[in-house]
């Protein structure tokens, strides 16, 4: 039998400086929902006493789930999240993760004493998601706890996450920082093709843009995971770090680069971005 402190020792954690939380079936929802971008959101409204990320920067992420034996409870490992910062909630400043709907559900029943935190999802341990499920013990309610503090055993590792269908080039749309969370089959949809795609900022500006190299979609969108510009003038000088992305046309697989091009150009005419939107040429 192994424990999860044994699996956070190897990834080089100190299981005394790590806290666990297993949330609850709203965080499940948000997660089914919009994945990492959901959860971090929803994880980062806190009430202010006690805190579940009482005294440190690291925090393992769990959802609730049945135990096989039916004995106790068990968590479902979702992911590692480093605590930047932390403040009171006011009502404005939102966390460095954004989900509008939460957000807004939080505006509309606040309740008393929020903090909010900054989280930032690590790649550590990221091959496990949704796959890892430990022993949470007994008590449910103590949904946060120190690693270190009572051990949990690795129940079951799963050969496969259970992730959701791809939905569709013609329906696909996500968050450009959501692109580390994408199940592989959907990272191997995308890419597999190419063609023209359109990130829309927070504000609402849009950009047309368009992918020809060997890795499809997925290769032209982590460059602006990367550095939030892709090498373009207009977003590097507007500052923006995440878009949200769609796909407006799919290149046939005997489709020329200039013929890409050609389209490219006819989405920006067609949606104005070069008078209205973000492409300067």
């Amino acid at each position: 039998m192994f424990e999860f402190n044994d699996f956070l020792r190897k990834l080089g954690f100190r299981p005394e400086r790590v806290r666990l939380l297993r949330h609850d079936h709203g965080a499940r929802a948000a997660w089914q929902t919009g994945g990492r971008r959901s959860l971090g959101c929803y994880a980062s409204f806190q009430t202010r006493q006690p805190s579940p990320y009482a005294e440190t920067d690291i925090a393992c992420h769990f959802l609730p789930e049945t135990v096989p034996d039916g004995v106790g409870h068990a968590a479902l490992f979702v992911g590692i999240t480093r605590i930047t910062d932390r403040w009171d909630w006011d009502g404005e400043r939102l966390p460095a993760i954004v989900d509008e709907e939460i957000v807004s559900l939080v505006r509309n029943d606040p309740g008393t004493g929020l903090e909010v935190f900054d989280l930032e999802w690590l790649s550590d341990g990221s091959e496990y998601v949704e796959r890892m499920l430990i022993g949470w013990g007994l008590g449910a309610r103590a949904w946060s706890q120190w690693a270190s503090g009572q051990p949990k055993d690795i129940l079951e590792l799963r050969r496969h996450a259970t992730e959701p269908d791809f939905p569709g080039f013609r329906t696909f749309i996500s968050r450009i920082g959501d692109i580390p969370g994408f199940p592989p089959s959907w990272v191997g949809a995308l890419r597999g093709v190419g063609g023209i795609y359109l990130l829309v900022t927070d504000t609402g500006e849009q950009y047309v843009g368009s992918a020809t190299g060997t890795d499809g979609f997925i290769g032209r969108w982590r460059d602006y995971l990367a550095d939030g510009h892709g090498g373009n003038l207009l977003l590097r000088a507007q500052g923006h770090r995440d878009y949200t992305v769609s796909i407006l046309e799919i290149a046939s697989p005997d489709m020329a680069e200039s013929d890409i091009l050609d389209r490219e150009s006819f989405w920006k005419r067609k949606l104005g971005t070069r008078a209205h939107g973000l492409n300067a040429n």
